[in-house]
């Protein structure tokens, strides 16, 4: 198991450096894109004042050189300062991180509760009228755009419902706080975070028990006179959750990483709408920090979900170690 580990984090290292490198190149050589300028305003760069900060900031180094730098102080946890506010993105992305964690939390369990659930009842229904109905909400879950899925919630709870009921119940269409309870903030950008993935972990749920159903082993409970109920839940769910357990892993390791149309729609004080935010104003520092915290993040949901499927299915450790 640690041989596997090891392999595992080995092929993460090319990724991290590759990743990395593309964002400083496109963040410090990106055609029209100037630190000095940005930091300091248009009309107030002069040539000595020009010559000071590239100095100071070490712009004046080889590109391989100003590299290497920023590996050496995102070691020592430092992210740079942001080239508008002079903030460290370090303590941009600590404030916002909360926000991002919590509405990741509410829409992975909604994707998990009603995407696993959706799927057993298709499953064990199988072309029956409940199964047309999964599967035509399914596939149209995983079709529609996010942020068109967003206004339009926006339009009808938030606006639509609090004229028809004079602003009796509604719920809010922006932000995270506000003169409502804190829970409402997260009902719409949960849904909406959730919808398409919920739609895609019903589908495998659905496909891997229908699988799963024909095998020998559960064929033999049956015959042994089990009733189904414990057929289901003791031997089939048991094998067609691994893959789906595996989907939802990752997917929560993306959420955890910001969803910036989400967050964007719904002017959610996340990561993904700081990252947003600071692509529209060229604030390439935060941008380049947020994606490498996105990055590490992923990678780590990612090994994480590989060591607890190679957990389940020592096939995948054998495999993966050559045995």
């Amino acid at each position: 198991m640690g041989l596997y580990i090891l392999k595992r984090i080995g092929q993460f290292i090319p990724v991290f450096f590759g990743v990395t490198l593309i964002l400083f190149l496109v963040a410090n050589f990106l055609p029209g894109v100037d630190p000095v300028q940005m930091k300091v305003g248009e009309k107030a760069v002069t040539p000595q004042l020009r010559a000071e900060i590239t100095k100071a900031y070490g712009l004046d180094k080889p590109w391989y050189i100003q590299y290497v730098n920023y590996l050496k102080n995102l070691a020592h946890g430092d992210l740079g300062n942001s080239l508008k506010t002079g903030r460290p993105v370090k303590d941009i992305l600590l404030e916002k991180y909360p926000y991002t964690l919590k509405l990741s939390l509410c829409a992975i369990a909604i994707e998990a509760v009603v995407g696993i659930g959706a799927g057993v009842i298709s499953a064990v229904k199988q072309r029956s009228f409940a199964d047309i109905i999964t599967t035509l909400l399914t596939s149209i879950s995983v079709s529609l755009p996010v942020f068109w899925l967003g206004l339009i919630l926006q339009i009808v709870f938030g606006i639509w419902l609090k004229n028809v009921t004079g602003g009796a119940f509604y719920l809010p269409i922006s932000g995270a706080s506000g003169p409502l309870p804190t829970w409402m903030y997260y009902i719409m950008p949960s849904i909406v975070l959730a919808c398409v993935s919920t739609g895609y972990t019903a589908r495998i749920m659905r496909s891997q028990l229908i699988e799963v159903r024909s095998a020998d082993y559960v064929r033999t409970a049956k015959a042994k006179g089990l009733s189904g109920r414990r057929v289901l839940w003791g031997h089939e769910m048991k094998n067609a959750l691994i893959p789906v357990l595996t989907f939802i892993g990752i997917d929560f390791g993306v959420m955890l990483a910001g969803a910036i149309l989400t967050e964007t729609v719904f002017n959610w004080p996340g990561v993904g709408n700081a990252i947003a935010t600071a692509i529209f104003s060229r604030d390439f520092a935060v941008v380049t920090g947020g994606t490498t915290v996105i990055l590490i993040m992923v990678m780590v949901i990612s090994l994480l979900v590989d060591i607890g499927y190679a957990l389940l299915d020592p096939r995948i450790r054998l495999s993966g170690t050559g045995e």
